[in-house]
C-alpha cells in the first residue's frame, strides 16, 4: 500500500466514523494497518479460514 493510499483511506474512514486523527498520528495509524495486513497474510497462509467452523453461540440466559 502506498502512503498516499493509506492517508486517503485514513481520512475517509475517520470521516465515516465521525472521529479525527491528527496529521502527526497518521504515520502510526498507517503502521498499524501494515502490521494488521502482515498478520492477516500469516493467517491466510495457514488456510485456517477455509477449514475453520464458526464457534457455537454463547447465550448466558439459555435454559439448560
Amino acid at each position: 500500500m502506498t502512503t498516499e493510499f493509506l492517508n486517503d483511506y485514513i481520512d475517509r474512514a475517520t470521516e465515516n466514523l465521525g472521529i479525527s486523527v491528527r496529521p502527526e498520528w497518521k504515520p502510526n495509524v498507517a503502521m498499524f494497518f501494515e502490521v494488521a495486513r502482515g498478520m492477516a497474510k500469516m493467517i491466510e497462509a495457514t488456510e485456517a479460514a477455509t477449514s475453520a467452523e464458526a464457534a457455537a453461540v454463547f447465550s448466558p440466559h439459555a435454559s439448560e
